[in-house]
């Protein structure tokens, strides 16, 4: 049967040419057949996508590497490989399971969306790791993340700081505003220390007043430096209720790994607690 012959029944195949999930026919490493939903995965008329190179489709540099390299593999192997791949479609971002199978010189592509599944999973995770009410890291997860660093720190000699930051009237204001407002001012902190983070130090809700920000490669002196950027964080940003201003009293505590005597988190993180001050 010649490859004409095969296109053709494929376009003239309801089944196939309206299948919901996107269906490629590689020739050559060239794109041979497309159906409809393919024309969505890909943002591209399915006129434009006959003949077309993975290399001129518009995704990223790593997702045309995978369909490379699969469909590499399922012409190399001569037979079907599933796996999972993200491609920005018209929708954004979506994640598929694929299928490449090797049939008659040619490689068909079955695309399966699969992002429920995955936004599903994500949030999931997410709720295991994270306190759903700041979105910080949560206890849990900092001690895990924590010990570590520790670890790392041991191994490559590099320095770890911890930076305690408590809410010392946090009792107070749930007592006289209520909960919902003491939520309020819990979100507000929260949102301070993101915005000071560089993208290699983290962020954790240790209890119901403090938080922990852990700095790597970071050293004493770097710590009061970010205590000063939190402060500035924190007096920038207006707690405010009904036209009334929460009054925040804060303290910090920090302290720099010493492998002599932080032989887990627990110790590094009650030196840090120590070192609490109210400024």
């Amino acid at each position: 049967m010649s490859i004409d012959t095969t296109l053709a029944e494929h376009s003239s195949n309801p089944l196939v040419e309206y299948n919901p999930n996107a269906i490629l026919v590689v020739d050559n490493m060239k794109i041979a057949y497309a159906n409809e939903a393919a024309g969505h995965v890909f943002h591209t008329q399915v006129s434009d996508l006959t003949n077309l190179v993975f290399e001129s489709l518009n995704q990223s540099e790593e997702s045309l590497s995978a369909l490379i390299q699969h469909t590499q593999q399922a012409i190399e192997s001569k037979s079907s490989h599933r796996h999972h791949l993200s491609l920005m479609s018209g929708a954004g971002i979506r994640h598929y399971e694929a299928t490449f199978t090797f049939s008659q010189e040619m490689v068909y592509i079955f695309f399966q969306d699969i992002s429920s599944q995955v936004q599903t999973e994500s949030a999931l995770q997410s709720q295991a790791t994270h306190d759903p009410l700041t979105g910080l890291f949560n206890r849990q997860q900092l001690f895990l993340m924590g010990a570590q660093d520790i670890a790392r720190s041991k191994r490559y000699k590099n320095s770890v700081s911890i930076l305690v930051v408590t809410i010392d009237n946090m009792r107070h204001i749930n007592q006289s505003y209520g909960y919902a407002v003491g939520d309020h001012v819990l979100i507000n902190i929260a949102r301070s220390l993101k915005d000071i983070l560089r993208e290699s130090d983290y962020a954790a809700r240790l209890d119901n007043k403090s938080f922990v920000i852990c700095l790597i490669d970071a050293t004493l002196a770097q710590i009061e430096i970010v205590t000063q950027r939190i402060q500035t964080a924190v007096t920038n940003r207006d707690i405010t209720i009904a036209d009334s201003t929460i009054p925040v009293e804060i303290t910090y505590g920090g302290a720099e790994l010493d492998s002599e005597i932080d032989h887990q988190f627990d110790d590094f993180l009650l030196r840090a607690e120590k070192n609490c001050t109210e400024r």
